[in-house]
């Protein structure tokens, strides 16, 4: 009996050890919420009336963001806007030998119409010269010198130019010449002149031209040197002193009677850091009143009021405080954010009162030693449910760690380690196994020895 008790006893000791070793030593829980990102929040500055335009839009290029939309894609007539494209696939063709010499033809002056600077047959020019004077006058000869120079033809031209227009997606734009002259094959959008625009942009030599409020070509071999004023009533005060604008930078602007007139334009204010991209079509002229103007010069500075970037977070925002171990100068250190956050948000936004905050800390406390800056957790902006921006949350100040402390703490997480519980178990039991089984032995030796008294 006493023996199957003994091995009673070895058995629960066993599982006593077995069930300390397999005890957790913590449990996390990894909880996130995904949120999905929204739509710009809609400013209160109301956008202006489209007056007299039969499409219009405005876009932010630093945010990529479509800001307002009027009958983006009514199918109207390019007019000049057209122009844009003819810079492209001309630059793009001729970048490398901008400064050969071509000289026109009578086949080339055969086809111009509309607006030129008197270009002539046999005289001597640049590509150079004729994609400043394309982009600065908006004239017509000009597209023609370079539709012949750099694909020998309008017609193979006029192709690539619809062939860039598919590769940027402008599905909705057909051209049938390179200088916006009425035809009744030849349509786009607002949204399509928008991407044709983006693109032109984001070529600086045609930023730079389209900029200028005056070039002057020099002399050639038919003709002394040429002024030549930007047709951009934005840029240049030349043709009309009403619609000049501080912060346009170009791009192009003009008419037909059937198209009306038509504006892509971009401006820029450095203050703010922001640049927009405006495109009114189909707009009507009364008088010295050019409505393309007009929409456009509101709708830019709508949007230069209307939206901005503001800071929703600081740097130097306090957001909590972690207690620290194992230190004995201080207890406790302060969280702040790695960085400040500015976001592109209506103005009328108020960080104070609309903008929420959301953090979170990787543990409850810090284990000296803490390097200032030392990240120990999240913290993420908010607008409404909107995500808004987040960074990592640092630590302020450098805490140096207590050695003694440390001894301390380690020699208590040894003693609460399963290894020393287990061990401590196991003596116990076998103390008391060693107690019970040494008395038993005295017990049966006593018993002998009374058996032979």
């Amino acid at each position: 009996m006493k023996k199957k008790l003994f091995l009673s006893l070895a058995a629960v000791l066993l599982m006593l050890v077995q069930l300390i070793l397999l005890l957790p030593v913590g449990a996390f829980a990894d909880e996130t919420t995904a949120l999905t990102e929204q739509e710009l929040p809609v400013s209160a500055y109301r956008p202006p009336e489209i007056e007299q335009a039969k499409s219009a839009l405005v876009y932010n290029f630093e945010n990529d963001m479509m800001l307002f939309e009027h009958n983006i894609t009514e199918r109207l007539y390019p007019t000049s806007t057209a122009k844009l494209m003819t810079a492209i696939v001309a630059y793009e063709k001729l970048k490398d030998n901008l400064g050969d010499s071509i000289t026109i033809t009578k086949a080339m002056m055969d086809e111009v119409v509309g607006n030129n600077v008197g270009l002539m047959e046999g005289e001597i020019v640049t590509a150079e010269q004729m994609l400043s004077v394309l982009l600065v006058n908006s004239a017509n000869d000009a597209a023609i010198v370079l539709a012949y120079a750099a694909y020998g033809s309008v017609e193979a031209f006029v192709a690539q130019m619809n062939e860039k227009a598919a590769w940027l997606g402008a599905y909705d734009t057909y051209y049938a010449n390179p200088t916006g002259m009425h035809n009744d094959a030849m349509v786009t959008t607002a949204k399509d002149t928008a991407i044709i625009a983006k693109y032109a942009y984001s070529i600086p030599l045609i930023v730079e031209l389209t900029s200028t409020p005056k070039y002057v070509m020099e002399g050639t071999n038919m003709s002394d040197y040429r002024n030549i004023y930007n047709r951009n009533c934005l840029i240049s005060k030349y043709y009309n002193t009403n619609y000049y604008y501080e912060r346009a930078l170009g791009l192009n602007a003009g008419s037909t009677t059937q198209g009306g007139y038509c504006i892509a334009a971009v401006a820029e204010d450095p203050a703010s850091g922001l640049t927009y991209l405006v495109v009114v079509m189909g707009a009507e002229g009364e008088d010295a009143t050019v409505y393309s103007y007009i929409n456009a010069i509101e709708l830019f500075d709508w949007a230069f009021e209307a939206y901005g970037y503001t800071e929703v977070l600081s740097a130097n925002k306090f957001i909590c405080e972690l207690d620290v171990e194992l230190s004995s100068t201080l207890d406790y250190v302060t969280l702040v954010p790695e960085r400040s956050i500015s976001v592109y948000l209506p103005t009328d936004v108020d960080p104070a009162t609309d903008i929420r905050i959301s953090y979170n800390t990787f543990e409850d406390s810090l284990d000296a030693p803490v390097e200032k800056g030392q990240t120990a957790g999240t913290i993420t902006v908010l607008h409404g449910e909107d995500i808004l921006g987040s960074c990592a949350l640092v630590t302020t100040s450098d805490i140096a760690r207590s050695e003694f402390l440390y001894f301390l703490a380690r020699v208590r997480v040894f003693v609460q380690g399963r290894f020393f519980i287990a061990t401590m178990v196991s003596f116990v039991v076998l103390s008391v196994l060693y107690v019970f089984i040494k008395a038993s032995y005295k017990e049966k030796k006593m018993r002998s020895r009374s058996m032979r008294h």
